[in-house]
């Protein structure tokens, strides 16, 4: 359904990046593209798009000799969202409906995204999300869901996001609510120690998945995080990267929080690229 030969053109670009943020001489940049242009040339391009660029960021780690290259990118926007976490707050507790403006803040929030390789704006999304219209707005059906829900498994996605998922989960208040992150940094994707530094393992029953694809591989994923999944009532699926990795992969409960931000998953879910989107899994 999605496959990784389309998204070619950001793994490229956000290689170039992590190329230049991390090498000065030019002699390094070109082995460093040499390299992975080589790697790229033998990849499997039907493979889905997470499993594509887990692939192509192993070799980036490899390449760069860094564990996580995007380590400070990640401490820089959980510090300055957290450090707007109380104006986020009084805002969704002085709204009409608590609810609602929490899980379009947590969608919003999905904008923070290096994976797409383009320039995104925090504060006119985070305004829009407000003041419009989702594309797909079945946030008042999400709602009724949780509370007949007796576990929740909340799949995170991106650092800088999950204040707000943790903004949105305080709002939920649910007594047995298990927050997702990956097993193993790629990208700006929230890892454990993310998660700590917003305090997420303050407000959820924190996890890993066990694997490091900016998706949810389930084929790939631990035992203990499986056991989770397949207990949950309830799964709400943050970003792109775990929709393209759970889309008709699973007939579970689950919700699917994202902005659309490549004409490939818009195409897919039937909205404009930029929409912002809640929406019920139909396996």
């Amino acid at each position: 359904m999605f496959d990784g030969y389309t998204c070619l053109p950001c793994v490229f670009s956000e290689f170039v990046k992590a190329v230049n943020r991390n090498f000065t001489e030019k002699k390094d940049k070109e082995r460093a593209m040499r390299s992975f242009f080589n790697h790229m040339a033998q990849a499997d391009y039907d493979q889905s798009p997470p499993e594509l660029v887990a692939d192509s960021h192993r070799v980036i780690r490899s390449i760069l000799g860094i564990k996580d290259p995007y380590r400070e990118i990640k401490e820089e926007f959980n510090e300055k969202m957290l450090a707007r976490y109380g104006d986020f707050e009084d805002l969704v507790k002085s709204s009409e409906d608590p609810f609602d403006a929490a899980a379009r803040l947590a969608v919003a929030g999905n904008i923070i995204d290096y994976g797409p390789g383009k320039p995104f704006d925090v504060e006119a999304t985070l305004s829009r999300a407000l003041s419009e219209d989702f594309a797909v707005d079945q946030i008042a059906d999400l709602k009724e869901v949780l509370g007949r829900a007796e576990t929740v498994l909340y799949l995170g996605d991106n650092t800088g996001e999950i204040v707000l998922d943790k903004l949105f989960i305080e709002t939920i208040d649910h007594p047995n609510l298990f927050f997702a992150v990956r097993g193993k940094p790629v990208i700006n994707d929230a890892t454990v120690q993310d998660a700590i530094m917003v305090g997420m393992d303050k407000s959820a029953k924190l996890i890993d998945n066990g694997h490091d694809a900016p998706g949810t591989l389930l084929e790939n994923t631990s035992a203990e995080f499986l056991e989770i999944f397949k207990n949950a009532d309830l799964i709400i699926s943050k970003g792109q990267g775990n929709l393209e990795s759970l889309w008709g992969k699973t007939d579970k409960t689950l919700y699917f929080m994202l902005m659309a931000k490549c004409d490939l998953v818009a195409d897919h879910l039937g909205v404009k690229n930029g929409d912002m989107v809640v929406m019920r899994h139909m396996p």
